[in-house]
């Protein structure tokens, strides 16, 4: 459904107040005074930017191998780019970036054309990384992705020589990083949950040479799931005298799960009921380290609030995956950083929408990430007021989460908020119902 005006509590990057959002073709063409009474309760938001998101689906192979088609087909019980896009609008998101994880990874012009063509199926736009490998050569301005990691697979490095040979091809291109250290992570033994086996020195040791090479090789960089205190303030230290700042990001499980005495905390509190579906890469830290994150992200010393979406099935998770899936608790989160944590709507907009637009803005159609004329009309509205309660795969009174996997790492966690509209475009893709019980 078309939309051409929104009346509302609205937030500007100067703050919050009552305005008439006037949309022509997908486009903002004022913002006025308010025309219309509306509901006190809720607030508009420039429209939320996912920059990593795991939509698991790539191109079918073309050949008869079955090891082949059975891959293609497990990434497809996870997650496609239909069934992202839907979950993504359903938690107040209007566009995320792809991960390039892939079998086959999108490490150059061809394959990267097939799998930017599944993204069509999405209801909001889609933004395609390429994947840096030991092969690959930039080809295009795109956003560029690194894993590291001490487990040999079709995208990730194994070796900081290997890495440094391969990125000195990638001289002055935007690369995003997973850090974590090959080497520290080699010598941690494989059994036991990742936080017990994957430290917090990988992370840190991995930070502090990607800096370094950041700075030889003239990158624009990104740092992906920062989960240490120490790996914060290392980015931050950098920044005070570079060039080209270094960005980074956190995600919703590092700031609101930790891990103290091999327990699994939840904000601080008590412990989850399935603390085996929260192993993730880089795995949980301290309250100490989630503390630290959460006054870093309010205060600006990390600048991005991304989901990292990784929706493994509970077999999948059964066996060891690493991740859990976000984007249709996105809205509720942000209304647990609103409410607990101080964060005001302003802040909420510049981590979530005004500065992943900023970074992803080479790459995109139309200024996204603020509410103002001549950018794309793009709005998440937001309830706070609310109440979300996910139960098994559904959040109770509001229908089935839309995400494959069909699970949350909030089950039975009540968060505040909900969404209530998403718009994408101008069009509404997204408009909460109440079930009927």
């Amino acid at each position: 459904m078309e939309i051409s005006r929104i009346t509302a509590n609205t937030v500007f990057s100067d703050g919050v107040r009552p305005a008439t959002i006037h949309i022509e073709n997908g486009v903002v063409s004022a913002v006025s005074e308010p025309i219309e009474t509306f509901s006190d309760a809720e607030l508009v938001f420039p429209g939320f930017i996912d920059i990593h998101v795991h939509a698991r689906e790539f191109p079918r192979p073309e050949n008869a191998d079955p090891k082949a088609r059975e891959k293609w087909e497990t990434a497809c019980r996870k997650e496609t780019f239909a069934s992202a896009g839907r979950a993504a609008v359903h938690g107040g998101v209007v566009l995320f970036a792809a991960m390039p994880n892939d079998a086959v990874p999108p490490d150059n012009a061809a394959s990267y054309a097939l799998k930017a063509s599944l993204t069509e199926a999405s209801l909001c736009p889609v933004l395609l990384f390429a994947a840096v490998t030991e092969r690959s050569e930039p080809w295009a301005n795109l956003p560029y992705k690194v894993y590291l990691d001490s487990a040999r697979s079709p995208v990730s490095f194994t070796s900081w020589s290997d890495l440094e040979t391969v990125l000195a091809r990638y001289r002055g291109c935007h690369v995003f990083f997973h850090a974590e250290d090959p080497e520290i992570l080699g010598q941690s033994p494989y059994l036991g949950p990742r936080w017990e086996t994957r430290p917090p020195e990988a992370e840190v040791r991995a930070v502090d040479r990607l800096l370094d090479l950041t700075n030889r090789f003239d990158l624009q960089a990104h740092i992906c799931h920062v989960s240490t205190e120490r790996g914060a303030t290392l980015i931050d230290d950098y920044n005070r005298n570079a060039r080209v700042p270094v960005t980074c990001e956190v995600t919703p499980h590092h700031l609101y799960f930790s891990v103290e005495r091999g327990g699994v905390l939840c904000a601080g509190r008590a412990g989850h009921p399935a603390a085996d579906l929260l192993d993730c890469n880089p795995p949980l830290r301290s309250e100490h380290d989630r503390r630290f994150l959460v006054d870093a992200l309010r205060q600006g010393l990390v600048q991005v609030l991304a989901t990292d979406h990784a929706p493994h099935t509970r077999e999948d998770k059964a066996e060891g995956a690493p991740g859990m899936p976000h984007l249709d608790t996105a809205g509720p989160f942000v209304c647990w950083l609103m409410r607990d944590c101080g964060f005001s709507p302003t802040r909420i907009a510049q981590v979530f929408s005004e500065v992943p637009g900023r970074i992803m803005a080479p790459y995109l159609e139309g200024r996204q990430g603020r509410i103002e004329p001549g950018n794309t009309a793009c709005l998440t509205v937001l309830d706070p007021s609310g109440s979300t309660l996910v139960e098994g795969s559904r959040i109770m009174g509001k229908g089935p989460l839309e995400t494959r996997c069909k699970w949350s790492p909030f089950e039975g966690i009540p968060l505040p908020g909900t969404v209530k509209q998403t718009v994408v475009g101008g069009r509404e893709v997204f408009a909460a119902a109440t079930e009927i019980e």
